[in-house]
């Protein structure tokens, strides 16, 4: 009869997941007890969603401006970002709070590791998250662009041009 109430147990925590609308792929945060299915199921399980997480980080700064993009092949690049990052195989950077996150150059007030979230960018359906690891000549608050996306080459920047974007700083530095 053990048996029994064992898998019964099971059953009725694989209901509660499917009824709760729970994918157990995506990566989600328990915030209250973890589920043990050999004890009771918790009546109300808190989950946060990574997304829904960033979207509640409060706001450092708010720029409104210009953005270009780059490529790790363009003229007088070398493939290896200001930080020392080698983006010639990979635009992303993972980082440790907030994933797997896109690279930009910005103005040297803005110092590594310094988290971006892009919005209003006609391109993008949704807000995109970066991570400040470049420099560029041509790149700051006092020049003609205020932050430059990376792509994988500069062959495919071709499309963006000089666009405007809001751009909020979310945290400073690593």
């Amino acid at each position: 009869m053990k048996c029994g109430g064992i898998i019964i147990k099971i059953f009725i925590l694989l209901f509660y997941l499917l009824v709760s609308n729970i994918d157990i792929y995506d990566n989600f945060t328990y915030v209250n007890k973890e589920i043990n299915i050999f004890g009771k199921i918790p009546e109300i399980i808190t989950v946060i969603k990574e997304e829904e997480k960033i979207k509640t980080e409060p706001v450092l700064a708010t720029y409104h401006g210009p953005i270009t993009a780059y490529g790790p092949d363009c003229y007088g690049c070398s493939g290896i970002t200001s930080s020392g990052q080698n983006v010639r195989n990979n635009i992303y950077y993972h980082d440790k709070d907030y994933g797997k996150i896109r690279i930009v150059a910005a103005d040297k007030s803005l110092p590594f590791g310094t988290i971006i979230r892009i919005s209003d960018l006609d391109i993008f359906s949704e807000p995109i998250l970066a991570i400040v690891l470049d420099r560029g000549s041509a790149i700051g608050f006092n020049r003609k662009v205020y932050f430059d996306l990376l792509y994988p080459s500069e062959k495919e920047t071709n499309f963006f041009g000089k666009r405007t974007a809001t751009f909020e700083v979310l945290r400073r530095g690593y």
